[in-house]
């Protein structure tokens, strides 16, 4: 009777979807973020042009959860949080879960700020970011 209930409960996992021998962590994950753009790893971004955005990914090896996102000085970039902003996906080269999540940069004015990525755990990573804007008279020569 046992063995019947053990099957039973495998058939079921493997009815929704589960993995056998495959659990999601439930731990704080790693600590250590991976921050990218473009699909290269990054610490700062530069932006030219008000309105202008950048694409950003974060992720964090171990965790299973979501990310939140803060700019420090929002009147020079603001934050919004994509589609993915709480994916998890396996890894199958280490075997854990990892999660990422999707943001958007978006210029506001010229200047310097700070994003801060957060996870549920507290664990914190942070990305530079510098705005340049250009105004100005464009002088041409006349006819």
């Amino acid at each position: 009777m046992r063995a019947l209930r053990l099957i039973a409960l495998a058939a079921f996992a493997l009815a929704a979807g589960c993995t056998p021998g495959y659990t999601v962590p439930t731990s704080g994950g790693s600590g250590a973020f991976t921050v990218t753009a473009n699909g290269a790893t990054v610490s700062s971004v530069a932006i030219v042009g008000s309105g202008s955005s950048s694409a950003i990914t974060v992720s964090e090896k171990g965790y299973t959860g979501t990310f939140t996102a803060t700019s420090s000085n929002t009147a020079v970039v603001t934050v919004a949080s994509g589609p993915s902003a709480g994916a998890v996906h396996r890894d199958d080269t280490s075997g854990s879960a990892t999660s990422s999540g999707a943001f958007t940069l978006t210029a506001v004015g010229g200047g310097t700020s700070t994003i801060s990525f957060t996870d549920s755990f507290g664990n914190t990573a942070s990305l530079s970011v510098g705005v340049t804007t250009t105004t100005g008279v464009v002088y041409g020569k006349g006819p």
